[in-house]
């Protein structure tokens, strides 16, 4: 991505993209546009503390790599990988991250800057950001649905983000699409579309299916990228040479998500609903076609369907940075409204 005129920033803000293992951070203007970034890793096992150290690492990177002084930040937007919330700055809990219990990460990192500080689920964030200048942009509703280890997504009404009553919208991976299916770690939820979509959720069906005696070539491609885990990227392989094991769970899950993309059409009526995450970045051109094609069949108004648009996502992994940057932009602008 090309860099713009630094010198002329006065008001940027940073936006942080929360990891199990990795932080993104950046910094973003109002018009999207990211002019630096920092990357650390998160080291999830050391606790909250150590963790927010890496934050202000990265964002301390990006201001580098940004040319501007700290002075210049307006805000910091943060999208965490669980439950937030924002009105008292608090981490309530994060699944894959140890130790983080009601943690008051707004007023930790007002310590590093003291500006106003906004919390947002991340996945939420990357909604945003697909929504104002990704594959939503120029939309009023979206529905985004980020696929890779789990399945989460973020509800974009009438050009706002929707937070719902306890801020906890959005939980679109957890909407039960297989009644008495299986159980998605780490959640509670029995028969979600995470645990019967998400790559975790492909990982356990084939993984079951070999150890019945079925026969595919996945071992194989473990074996020759030295990978202990099954990743996207070895299923496209997969699928590429016509493994019939791994066709069959990847129409299944594909099955699944075409339901669970009536189910959000039927409730929500978006305009769009946009995909992204490793799995659709890897798997996207084979199963977007067909999710596309179930969801239309099972949608309950069929006038004018085809204006539905089913698109991947645009951003990639910046979604999530932009996103946060947006959420704390829109904060700012809330602040400067006259009351």
């Amino acid at each position: 991505m090309p860099k713009h005129n630094r010198n002329t920033h006065a008001h940027v803000v940073i936006g942080v993209d929360l990891g199990g293992t990795k932080i993104l951070a950046a910094v973003v203007d109002a018009k999207g546009h990211v002019l630096g970034t920092g990357k650390k890793s998160t080291h999830a096992e050391k606790g909250p503390e150590a963790v927010i150290q890496r934050i202000e690492k990265a964002m301390d990177e990006a201001l580098e790599d940004a040319e501007i002084d700290k002075s210049q930040i307006a805000a910091i937007g943060v999208g965490a990988p669980g439950v937030v919330d924002n009105a008292h700055g608090l981490v309530i809990s994060l699944p894959n991250l140890p130790g983080w219990d009601r943690v008051p990460l707004s007023k930790a990192l007002r310590h590093w800057h003291d500006v106003p500080v906004t919390l947002t689920n991340d996945v939420r964030a990357a909604a945003i950001g697909e929504h104002r200048f990704g594959a939503g942009k120029g939309t009023h509703s979206m529905v985004a649905v980020f696929i890779g280890t789990g399945i989460g997504g973020g509800i974009v009404l009438n050009d706002r983000v929707w937070e719902g009553f306890r801020g906890s919208a959005g939980e679109i991976g957890h909407i039960v699409t297989l009644a008495d299916g299986p159980y998605a770690p780490g959640s509670g939820t029995r028969g979600g579309i995470e645990a019967l979509a998400s790559r975790s959720a492909i990982e356990r069906e084939i993984r079951a299916a070999l150890r019945e005696g079925r026969r595919s070539i996945i071992p194989e491609l473990l074996q020759e990228k030295e990978s202990t885990t099954i990743t996207s990227g070895i299923l496209a392989k997969a699928l590429k040479k016509g493994d019939a094991l791994t066709i069959e769970v990847l129409e299944r899950a594909t099955h699944y998500l075409g339901l669970h993309a009536a189910s959000l059409i039927n409730a929500f009526d978006p305009e769009v609903l946009v995909y992204g995450g490793g799995v659709i970045e890897a798997l996207g051109e084979w199963m977007l076609p067909r999710i596309e094609a179930l969801a239309r069949q099972h949608a309950i108004n069929k006038h004018q369907i085809e204006r539905v648009k089913i698109a991947p996502a645009k951003l990639g992994d910046r979604a999530g940075v932009v996103g946060a940057a947006m959420f704390a932009f829109d904060a700012l602008e809330g602040m400067a409204q006259p009351t």
